[in-house]
């Protein structure tokens, strides 16, 4: 491409874990996955690329039919520009190649071999067009996930050309479509490429960073450039090994001016992290882990939010000791979740007993649930009664939570101790299999009013709420004192020892 097109691409990557962009453009371009996802930053060519790609299947499979969807009509447009910067207007040292296009408009490219692109925004009536061999789904973020999920229909292997989906986005929304789409990838489902702004950004000059990086601490970009210098052998940091396009005074632009959650999630490609979410210590990489699964000698704790939706979480205490050398307060461990709308209580309740006999056998039990579940309704029976007449009971029955004027700050800031503690300790750990209790502990936001936060939750925020507050609720029953280290047992001793 770079011979007919001027473009050159970063062949190798400089994050730990992430993609070069030619990499996955060789791998979208010659493998034709049937389904494929690229997560980068904003302005790195993810559209760019992905027009490249549209481009070489119409020039070399006569009457080819690609469709591309952006999440806008401005976001659709890039691919025309893409478009007409790569094909129309790119030189490379072998010339051009603007001849193979017949015609470019910005809703629609025909190429003199009959192949066709037809660039659309993403809308209930652009899914409903003929099948074609090529997809490109642009910024997927901002598309419906129905309108997604029909467009897929659209794809089909055609004249011997197999179909192919290319998914491109920003990640901006903890629970949006994205969020869904990478852990599907995560599981396995489809290929997914990650890389960030410094896998495109320029290389940074020795005038620049001086022979010895002895300028680098002047430079608002050194805590993230020096991040993973233990990956290259040289020790060099990340802007000295990068070969792309992007430059250096335009990210420090975008350093100075957007704040460190945007710079987060829009540039380095870490995850969503949004305004106003409670649980800002939540980290997935320290609160989620695999050694939180079930032990057989612990006790289990299920705690059931009931309700439109009706959230229950799993979950063990692994208790410390306030005696200790070194006081080791209690651990919680999450090792399973249940979500279930518009179900009824005794449907709910009879899942939720199967579940716990699959994963936890004949252990002991607790059950709690919202003492709200006990107020009659005026068709039918309460839920606590239908939990108990399915047998959805523990050691003690079925414990109602406290409720009193505070009850929820409180719990909401006993989770936040367990999530990160002042000293930096982490004392919740969720297994990777709860991904709804994980999405929601990344999505539970603050109330906001007159543009400011508040210090108390937003509602309603279903589904998240019934899992968060699930958890609350059963922390409460859990660990009625708090996190704090459990006291030991009082031992009984004769007088005549004690005096």
């Amino acid at each position: 491409m770079r011979g007919f097109a001027g473009v050159r691409m970063p062949a190798k990557a400089v994050c730990r874990g992430h993609s070069a962009p030619f990499e996955m453009f060789a791998a979208q371009v010659l493998d034709r996955p049937s389904l494929a996802l690229w997560h980068g930053p904003r302005g790195s060519g993810k559209s760019f690329l992905s027009a490249l790609d549209t481009h070489l299947a119409s020039r070399f499979h006569p009457r080819h039919e690609t469709h591309v969807l952006g999440g806008s009509r401005a976001q659709s447009e890039q691919i025309y520009r893409a478009l007409q910067a790569t094909v129309v207007e790119g030189v490379g040292v072998f010339g051009g190649d603007r001849d193979s296009v017949k015609r470019l408009l910005k809703t629609e490219a025909t190429y003199v071999n009959g192949s066709r692109v037809a660039i659309l925004a993403a809308s209930p009536t652009s899914v409903r067009g003929p099948h074609v061999a090529s997809l490109k789904l642009d910024e997927v973020d901002e598309i419906d996930p129905e309108i997604r999920e029909s467009a897929l229909g659209m794809a089909m292997d055609l004249r011997g050309v197999k179909a192919s989906v290319l998914m491109t986005s920003t990640w901006h929304r903890p629970a949006g479509p994205m969020a869904a789409l990478v852990e599907q990838a995560n599981a396995g489902a489809f290929p997914i490429h990650t890389y960030c702004i410094f896998e495109v950004l320029e290389r940074c000059p020795t005038e620049r960073s001086g022979r010895r990086l002895e300028k680098c601490p002047q430079c608002p970009l050194m805590p993230w450039c020096h991040e993973d210098r233990d990956a290259d052998p040289k020790g060099r940091p990340k802007a000295k090994r990068s070969d792309g396009h992007y430059g250096i005074d335009a990210l420090i632009q975008k350093v100075r001016g957007v704040s460190p959650r945007v710079f987060a999630s829009d540039y380095l490609c870490r995850g969503p992290k949004t305004d106003g979410i409670w649980f800002k210590e939540f980290d997935a990489a320290e609160n989620v882990r695999e050694d939180a699964d079930f032990d057989p000698s612990l006790p289990v704790h299920v705690a059931i939010d009931s309700g439109v939706f009706t959230g229950a979480v799993f979950f063990q205490v692994r208790p410390g000791w306030a005696w200790a050398p070194t006081p080791e307060p209690a651990r919680i461990h999450v090792f399973a979740d249940y979500l279930a709308e518009g179900r009824s209580a005794e449907i709910c309740a009879l899942e939720i007993v199967a579940l716990l006999d699959r994963m936890c056998g004949s252990t002991i039990r607790h059950v709690s649930t919202d003492s709200a579940g006990g107020a009659r309704n005026p068709v039918g029976p309460t839920v606590v009664s239908e939990y108990q007449r399915c047998g959805l009971v523990g050691e003690t029955g079925l414990q109602p939570w406290p409720k009193y004027p505070g009850c929820v700050l409180e719990g909401l800031n006993l989770i936040e101790s367990l999530v990160r503690s002042a000293d930096g300790s982490t004392r919740l750990a969720i297994h990777p299999r709860c991904s709804r209790l994980i999405t929601a502990f990344q999505s539970y936001a603050r109330a906001r009013r007159s543009g400011q936060w508040m210090d108390y939750p937003a509602d309603p925020q279903h589904p998240w709420e019934d899992l968060i507050d699930a958890l609350r609720g059963g922390l409460s029953v859990a660990l009625p004192e708090g996190a704090s280290p459990a006291e030991p047992p009082l031992r009984r001793a004769k007088a005549g020892r004690v005096f």
